[in-house]
């Protein structure tokens, strides 16, 4: 049945989008949404360049990519990096670029195949601009099948076994975390929105009620397979007795 129950990566000018269908759609359009205008773009995780050729299209005419492996890079006029996101990367981009600071970081699907959340977002927190702006999505943990699949198996959907051997995710960020996490490292939430989806339109029929009713439940986060947030880089939150290893000391 193909794409009819489900739906494989879509592309954009011929380049592979590595996500679900239409999560780069909803990124560019929550840029727009908040006025986020022609600015330096560092891409990470680039993959074929296909978001960036979005943004482009888009009006951002300062941009550039970061891919581990190159060879995937398909989009004229860019020389992607090659830095690992494990690492300390920020230091890799000051040497390629001379210390550039940019007022959009984008990272569309890569946290959640990442060692150490925190230490990517503090190495993004370095490249940006003092009023610069992180986009960030992730999987959707909350989705209705995925509290299905806890529910009876204590499994996370998109970070069960054979989705770490197949595509390495092992990084799972619920909403809650994701939020705390963005505050204590030194980001303002400024929009979150849940979007793309692997259903084909008669695996869309089929669940249909079980979609409808998981939308009355729990809005949009119920029912789509992405995450995705816009965060402006700020002070720290230190109000969290959480914050660092020495919270039982403190009381917390």
């Amino acid at each position: 049945m193909g794409n009819l129950w489900q739906k494989q990566p879509d592309s954009y000018h011929g380049l592979l989008m590595r996500c679900a269908p239409g999560t780069h759609e909803a990124a560019a359009k929550m840029l727009g949404d908040n006025r986020i205008a022609n600015c330096p773009v560092l891409d990470l995780a680039s993959g074929s360049g296909a978001f960036l050729a979005r943004l482009c299209d888009q009006g951002f005419d300062h941009l550039h990519a970061v891919e581990l492996d190159p060879s995937r890079f398909g989009l004229p006029g860019i020389k992607p990096i090659a830095a690992d996101l494990n690492a300390d990367f920020a230091s890799v981009i000051d040497a390629a670029l001379g210390c550039k600071r940019f007022g959009l970081v984008s990272a569309i699907e890569i946290i959640e195949h990442l060692d150490c959340p925190r230490h990517f977002l503090r190495q993004v927190r370095t490249l940006l601009a003092d009023d610069g702006h992180l986009l960030l999505s992730t999987p959707n943990v909350a989705n209705f099948t995925g509290r299905i699949r806890f529910a009876v198996s204590g499994q996370l959907r998109q970070f069960r076994e054979n989705d770490y051997h197949y595509q390495r995710h092992i990084s799972p960020i619920a909403e809650v975390q994701m939020r705390l996490m963005l505050g204590e490292i030194g980001f303002r939430l400024v929009d979150a929105v849940t979007a793309g989806c692997f259903f084909g339109p008669v695996k869309k029929a089929v669940l249909s009620p079980a979609i409808l009713l998981a939308r009355l439940l729990w809005g949009s986060i119920g029912s789509e397979d992405v995450r995705i947030y816009l965060a402006q880089k700020s002070a720290p939150d230190t109000t969290s007795p959480g914050r660092s290893s020495d919270y039982i000391q403190r009381g917390a």
